[in-house]
């Protein structure tokens, strides 16, 4: 990626380049007002690059919503095109669970407000395509946080998802790309699926399915059941667990129908949690001390062997699958969010397996583990530390901002 290197852009004072990547670089700027902003810059040497970020400022413009970070402005100088958006400087949702999971209910107000913009798009005919916690940005407000949804490079309308894509290779990000992208176009369950895996990162701190390439982690998107959550965060509820297990289903037909239903059984979920709890609080204040040692929950654990059985199973096919993914270009043609801890890298992966191939990898998925109570000894448990999920995930605008404007990004 060539560097801007001019002091000023148009109107605008750059301050500091705040992220770069593959596809673009974002730099912190003033305008004439004084007012801090983000400027994304793309080169026009490469005509795929330029594309693309056409597509993004377009969706941008099309899409006005409180939850969907705006353009302020945009055009070309010299040999590059340019896209100006607000400066987020509280940072991403990633940043936010690299710290530790989330509450049910902190989840559940960030996923009220991802509901609404991406339920938005959707009724406007566009699919983001590119749902992540380093596409979203958190603003501290008096109020509590307000969401925005950002980098909408990958969207496209719904009838044209197919078309945006490398040689024959679908662009994504494999820790959140849905199984039905093997061997089809992007649909709204696709953004539905990606939308459960970033509740399960947020809920448990970590992504369902993680392994050393972006060939090994779609493979396990198509083959694997994700683990129950409440397995990693006991503190989730079987409402919740549900709900995000629901929206992780294989066949999209078996998926909430829209963003905005799924947003809704997650609320409905927590006020069934709500009132179990009050419900075995009240009937706890009239046990025995002795009474209340029997009812205490029986702490579940989970024996290494038996989550990594369930983490690296191998249907054969995934085999063949390896020739598909010659293809796979790293850096290259990625493109990159708003925030400053590195570049999005968007794996392409290759596209073309046969019907009968991808049938293959889903014939035989790996069983759910389920939770393990035994008096008996048990293999050392495993303990999840919180911590950043790598695979391209990003932060945010500055401080604390770390999105594709000028912030890294790794999801």
């Amino acid at each position: 990626m060539l560097e801007f290197e001019e002091s000023t852009l148009n109107r605008y004072a750059i301050q500091r380049r705040l992220a770069r990547g593959g596809m673009s670089n974002i730099y912190l700027a003033h305008d004439e007002q004084q007012h801090t902003v983000a400027i994304k810059v793309v080169n026009s040497g490469n005509t795929d690059f330029v594309e693309r970020f056409r597509h993004e400022v377009a969706a941008l413009k099309a899409l006005k919503h409180k939850h969907i970070l705006p353009v302020l402005d945009h055009g070309e100088h010299g040999s590059w095109h340019y896209c100006v958006m607000p400066y987020i400087k509280n940072g991403t949702l990633r940043e936010r669970i690299a710290r530790g999971p989330l509450t049910q209910e902190e989840a559940g107000k960030i996923l009220a407000q991802l509901a609404s913009a991406l339920q938005f798009t959707h009724d406007h005919g566009i699919l983001h395509r590119d749902i992540k916690p380093s596409n979203i940005l958190l603003k501290d407000e008096d109020n509590g946080q307000h969401v925005y949804l950002a980098d909408f490079g990958l969207a496209k309308g719904v009838e044209e998802a197919s078309d945006l894509t490398l040689a024959g290779c679908l662009i994504g990000t494999p820790e959140y790309m849905a199984p039905e992208l093997a061997d089809g176009p992007a649909i709204t369950s696709s953004d539905i699926y990606a939308l459960g895996i970033v509740l399960y990162q947020m809920l448990t701190g970590s992504v369902p399915f993680k392994a050393s390439t972006p060939m090994a982690v779609y493979c396990k998107h198509i083959q694997e059941r994700p683990l129950p959550p409440s397995l990693l965060n006991p503190a989730i509820s079987m409402q919740v667990e549900q709900v995000v297990l629901r929206a992780l289903e294989k066949n999209p037909q078996d998926r909430f129908k829209t963003v905005q239903e799924m947003a809704d059984a997650y609320a409905q979920a927590l006020n069934a949690s709500a009132r179990q709890t009050k419900m075995l609080l009240q009937e706890s204040a009239f046990l025995t001390p002795s009474e209340l040692r029997l009812a205490a929950p029986t702490l579940r654990v989970i024996p290494v062997a038996q989550i990594e059985q369930s983490r690296h199973h191998f249907h054969p096919a995934i085999i063949a699958l390896a020739a598909m993914f010659f293809l796979v270009m790293v850096p290259l043609a990625l493109g990159f969010t708003l925030h400053p801890d590195g570049m999005s890298i968007q794996s392409p992966i290759a596209r073309g397996a046969s019907a009968e191939f991808v049938g293959q990898l889903r014939a035989t998925p790996t069983p759910t583990p389920t939770s393990t109570s035994t008096k008996t000894p048990v293999p050392p448990a495993v303990h999840y530390a919180n911590h950043s999920i790598g695979n391209g995930q990003g932060q945010g605008h500055g401080g604390g901002h770390k999105h594709k404007h000028g912030h890294k990004n790794k999801d």
